[in-house]
C-alpha cells in the first residue's frame, strides 16, 4: 500500500510541476529566453539614420528597445559569448573585422555614405585641383587616426600622391614636403590646435564650427572628404542583424529595412524638425551617461544632408563594399575581408 500511494504522489507531482512549467514558459517556450529585440547604433550620423524609428518608438509588432551610446564602445555590443545586439549599426571595417564570416550577424545594407570634413582656422579651401599642394607639408590632426576615420584619411591622400606619416609630437614643426598625422580626441579641435588642418564628422563638425564663431579665428569647414575621395562617397556605417534572427523573424527584418530606408527620407523633410531629431536621440542614450556630439541647433538641413544617411542594400552594395574593404586594406596595413554570407540577402531568407 505504501509503495502504491508513492506511485500516486510522485505522479501528481510530476502532473503539477508540467502544469507549473507550462504556465510560466507558455506554449512550452523556454521562460528564460529573451523576448526584447535589442538594437545599438553610435552617436552622430549612424544615430540618426535610425531616428524615425526611436522617435515613434517603432515595434514592430514586437518589444524592441533602441540603444545609443558612445562609438568608441559599439563593438562592445556585437561580440563576447552572447552579444547584446540583435540589431547594430557599426562602421563597416569594424564589421568587417568583427563579424565578416557572416556567421553570427549579416549585413543588411549600408545607412551612411562618408560624413568627414575637413576644418581650418585659415579658410582657404581644399579642391581635388590644389590638394596635393595643400595637403604637403602640413600638420593634420585627425579623430581615430588608427580607425576608420584615420583610413579614409590615408586613402584621400594617398589618391593624390601625398606623403605622409604619423607622428607624436604636436608642437614639432614641419618642414619637410611629408603630411604628418597626429591622432587627436574631439576636445583637441579648436582654432588654437598646432594643425593646418583637422578631421571630424558630421554633425559634431558643424557643433566646432557654431563654437567658435565668435572667436578671433573661427573654425572653418575648408574641405569634403568625400568629394576628395570621389566616387560619391564610401559605404561608412553598415547595418547588421543577427543571423539566428533573420531566420526566426524574416518579416521583422523585412520591416525594419523598409523602415530605415524611409528614415532617409523623413530627417530631411521639411516637417520634421531639428528638435524632434535630437529627442529622438538623446532619449534612447544607454547607461553610459554620455551626451550626443551635436546640440539641437547643429541639426540644420544643410548639416543633415551633409551626414549622406542613405540606405542602400547589402546586395546593392556588396562590390563597393568589398572594394572599399580592400582601399582602406591597404592605408591601414591590415586586411579587411568578408565572405558572401556577410551580405544579407531576402531570398536567404
Amino acid at each position: 500500500m505504501k509503495k502504491i500511494l508513492a506511485v500516486f504522489l510522485s505522479a501528481l507531482m510530476l502532473i503539477g510541476g508540467a502544469a507549473f512549467f507550462a504556465a510560466c514558459g507558455g506554449n512550452g517556450e523556454d521562460s528564460s529566453a529573451k523576448t526584447q529585440i535589442d538594437v545599438y547604433m553610435p552617436d552622430g550620423a549612424p544615430a540618426l539614420a535610425l531616428a524615425q524609428l526611436m522617435s515613434e518608438e517603432e515595434q514592430f509588432g514586437e518589444k524592441v528597445a533602441y540603444n545609443v551610446v558612445d562609438a568608441a564602445t559599439i563593438q562592445t555590443y556585437v561580440t563576447g559569448k552572447d552579444p547584446a545586439a540583435e540589431i547594430a549599426v557599426l562602421p563597416v571595417n569594424a564589421a568587417a573585422k568583427l563579424l565578416g564570416t557572416g556567421e553570427r550577424y549579416k549585413m543588411l545594407g549600408a545607412v551612411t555614405h562618408g560624413n568627414l570634413y575637413i576644418l581650418s582656422a585659415n579658410g582657404e579651401q581644399i579642391t581635388e585641383d590644389n590638394a596635393a599642394k595643400m595637403f604637403a607639408g602640413s600638420k593634420i590632426g585627425c579623430l581615430q587616426l588608427n580607425n576608420f576615420v584615420g583610413y579614409v584619411l590615408r586613402t584621400v591622400l594617398a589618391k593624390y600622391d601625398v606623403q605622409y606619416e604619423k607622428r607624436q609630437d604636436q608642437n614639432e614643426d614641419n618642414d619637410t614636403e611629408i603630411s604628418y598625422l597626429y591622432s587627436v580626441e574631439g576636445t583637441g579641435i579648436t582654432p588654437a590646435a598646432p594643425f593646418d588642418y583637422m578631421i571630424a564628422a558630421e554633425p559634431a563638425v558643424t557643433k566646432k564650427v557654431n563654437a567658435t564663431k565668435d572667436k578671433p579665428k573661427p573654425l572653418h569647414i575648408v574641405g569634403d572628404l568625400q568629394a576628395l575621395y570621389g566616387e560619391e562617397g564610401y559605404p561608412q556605417a553598415v547595418l547588421v542583424a543577427k543571423t539566428e534572427l533573420i531566420e526566426e523573424k524574416p518579416q521583422l527584418i523585412e520591416d525594419f529595412i523598409a523602415a530605415v530606408d524611409a528614415s532617409a527620407g523623413w530627417i530631411l523633410d521639411a516637417d520634421t524638425s531639428a528638435q524632434t531629431l535630437y529627442d529622438a536621440v538623446v532619449g534612447h542614450f544607454g547607461k553610459e551617461g554620455t551626451k550626443p556630439t551635436f546640440d539641437v541647433t547643429d541639426l540644420t538641413k544643410e548639416v543633415l544632408g551633409r551626414c549622406a544617411v542613405r540606405f542602400e542594400s547589402a546586395q546593392s552594395c556588396k562590390t563597393r563594399v568589398v572594394s572599399f574593404l580592400e582601399e582602406i586594406s591597404d592605408a591601414a596595413n591590415q586586411t579587411f575581408t568578408v565572405s558572401d554570407s556577410f551580405f544579407y540577402s531576402p531570398a536567404s531568407k
